[in-house]
């Protein structure tokens, strides 16, 4: 059989919108520890997302949409470039 996720419209908003947050709490952590901190968001991209069988490592550079598993982890990708103070 094969499984697929069919309601990834629905969690890609939100998803993105905690991948920008990570991506700024990394940027300040690492901004942090060199003194420095962050400042304006100057470009965002939103990336692929895999979707693949839980627990799986599995990463492609085209995205991944898993159809052997029931259970998936849907992973969000985004590209943050924030200016440096």
């Amino acid at each position: 059989p094969q499984y697929y996720y069919t309601k990834i419209a629905d969690l890609k908003v939100s998803m993105l919108g905690e991948a920008t947050k990570d991506a700024k709490n990394r940027a300040e952590q690492i901004s942090q520890n060199t003194g420095s901190s962050i400042g304006a968001l100057k470009s965002a991209k939103m990336g692929v997302f895999q979707i693949t069988p839980l627990y799986s490592t599995e990463v492609s550079d085209y995205g991944i949409n898993d159809t052997s598993s029931l259970e998936k982890e849907i992973t969000a990708v985004v590209t943050c470039t924030f200016e440096i103070k």
